[in-house]
């Protein structure tokens, strides 16, 4: 997954550490860091908000996310973690947070990698713990390397640091539960059925406490991490909402671009070119750029096939600003011009949508948004011929997915899929269809009855595959498509590309 980091340039001997304008902290030639006051302020009220729901018997513990190799001594580009960023707004890896409500006066501590000149001239410029404490606002700051020792002392009852009321009065409110035996340690486990993970720092360190301080209770804060996230505040809904218009915009500029004999990673250059033009300065995650029978396949991403004449070009992408994902898909054809059986296909599914928004508002939930795409897409698909039954789930040889997301700091943004919605919260919608040729293959050979009674309408429509996405807010009365203004109506987009 393409990712980013610091960048920089070597001149006369002196590194100018350069960060692109979608990131914060913005580090300028002259190397002072530029603070965003609102920023400051959101991810303090987020602390304040997380650490009344902890108690005074609490420790939190966040770390940074890890550098991933690319290849040999070549690392991926950088992205911190999600909720360490939604607590501190800082994007710089070594980064340890940790909480303590039932603290005096040191409820937030910040653990932080010391600058190194050596490690700068290869990655860039790293923070002094001032610029730290502006961004987040945190006041304590400690050298990432004390973190051990920190844990070590403060889970044996012994304080650390300097503090202004003696040696244990600071630490009382974890020293008494400590010693009561209903202290909890809190970390970003994300333990969850059918979430496969591999063994990390976060897992290794839990049992480390697990086995090495008995009676002391660890348990997964991402619960709380999530449902905070999932109701966006105004800040996060500006920063959302700049994402989605630049993904917007790159929709309409690869309308402009395409043409039959174009290959599709054109398309895609040209939509991360938009992206980046208009300060977010990577997607959200892989461009979906996929042309002909390669539309069937959901997650494509290789962007290597030519674009061929009278095929659709299925374009499922986000810009990322400033930690903020879009997530907004549009089909449209490489001719500027839908033939009537491609039309049919994605008036159906854009039908499918348009009912389906019909149920985004406060109290409805993401299964009955879903519900109601498949029951237009079951008689769709029966008027033309493309399954056999509506009382039966044959539907999903063709609409394979579900029909929404959350979406926020992350493109499948965290939360609970059936909370019932309130306003402030993001999600997608987005039916589909995919006539795809292995899966009439398949019912050839499961089911020869429904394949001989479906070949005449597969053959008909075989190859085309059509996805139209939203995102959407829902709003006290019901809700606001963010992204209006990616044409989807045929007569948009036909006129878009035939005036270019």
């Amino acid at each position: 997954m393409k990712r980013r980091g610091m960048s920089g340039l070597l001149i006369g001997g002196l590194w100018l550490g350069v960060v692109f304008s979608g990131v914060r902290p913005i580090v300028s030639l002259s190397g002072r860091v530029g603070v965003d006051p609102q920023l400051t302020q959101e991810v303090k009220r987020r602390r304040q908000a997380l650490m009344h729901q902890l108690g005074d018997g609490a420790l939190l513990i966040l770390f940074s996310a890890e550098p991933r190799t690319f290849e040999r001594d070549i690392d991926y580009e950088y992205r911190q973690d999600s909720n360490l960023y939604y607590l501190t707004g800082i994007d710089q890896p070594g980064t340890i947070l940790v909480l303590m409500p039932g603290n005096r006066t040191q409820k937030e501590i910040l653990f932080l990698r010391r600058r190194d000149p050596t490690r700068e001239l290869w990655t860039g410029r790293m923070l002094r713990q001032d610029e730290a404490r502006s961004i987040s606002g945190i006041e304590v700051i400690y050298d990432a390397d004390l973190f051990d020792t920190f844990i070590e002392s403060v889970l044996n009852g012994q304080p650390f640091g300097p503090r202004t009321y003696g040696p244990t009065i600071e630490y009382a409110g974890f020293f008494d539960a400590l010693h009561q035996g209903r202290a909890v340690v809190y970390l970003a486990l994300e333990n969850r059925p059918g979430l496969k993970r591999l063994p990390n720092r976060v897992w290794r360190f839990a049992e480390k406490i697990r086995r090495r301080f008995l009676g002391i209770d660890v348990r997964d804060v991402t619960p709380l991490l999530h449902r905070m996230r999932l109701v966006k505040s105004p800040y996060e809904l500006t920063q959302l909402r700049r994402a989605i218009e630049i993904t917007c915009r790159a929709h309409r500029e690869a309308m402009k671009a395409l043409r039959p004999g174009k290959y599709e990673y054109e398309i895609e250059a040209v939509v991360e070119y938009t992206f980046k033009r208009l300060g977010a300065a990577w997607p959200a995650f892989p461009s979906i750029v996929a042309s002909g029978p390669n539309a069937t396949t959901l997650h494509y991403d290789r962007s290597t096939r030519q674009i061929h004449p009278g095929e659709l070009l299925l374009v499922d992408i986000g810009a990322e600003y400033h930690y903020y994902a879009a997530d907004v898909t549009r089909t449209y054809p490489a001719d500027g011009r839908f033939t009537p059986d491609q039309a049919a296909l994605y008036d159906l599914v854009l039908e499918a949508q348009r009912e389906a928004l019909k149920l985004v508002r406060p109290g409805s939930t993401i299964p009955q948004i879903h519900q109601r795409a498949v029951d237009v897409l079951k008689r769709g698909l029966h008027r033309l011929g493309l399954i056999t039954s509506e009382e039966t789930s044959q539907y999903r040889l063709w609409f394979p997915h579900g029909t929404s997301h959350w979406l926020g700091m992350n493109v499948h943004d965290v939360g609970d899929r059936n909370a019932p919605f309130e306003p402030g919260m993001v999600l997608t919608v987005e039916p589909g269809l995919y006539i795809r040729e292995d899966t009439f293959q398949r019912i050839r050979q499961e089911d020869p009855e429904l394949a001989a009674a479906i070949e005449p309408a597969f053959r008909k429509y075989r190859g085309i595959g059509v996805r139209i996405e939203d995102d959407v807010l829902v709003t006290e009365s019901g809700y606001v498509v963010l992204s209006k203004n990616a044409p989807k109506m045929i007569t948009e987009i036909e006129a878009i590309m035939t005036r270019h």
